[in-house]
């Protein structure tokens, strides 16, 4: 396993802002649940962990330990 970062993370779609300056660390080896009322963007979070959403703007890094290779 690794962790994950999101840096300044922003999601739009349109004008409307539904991820604004997203800045959560999850370390390597963590138990994190997302929770939240609906529409707020949870599956949009792991959507864009995943790589199947771009953010509108900031980054999201992964680390990358040996027992992933």
């Amino acid at each position: 396993m690794g962790g994950i970062r999101l840096k300044d993370v922003i999601k739009k779609f349109g004008y409307n802002i539904v991820i604004d300056n997203l800045n959560p660390e999850i370390e390597d080896g963590s138990f994190t649940v997302l929770v939240s009322p609906s529409g707020c963007g949870k599956s949009t979070i792991l959507r864009m962990i995943t790589g199947l959403e771009e953010p509108t703007s900031g980054e999201i890094f992964m680390t990358i330990t040996k027992s992933m290779i």
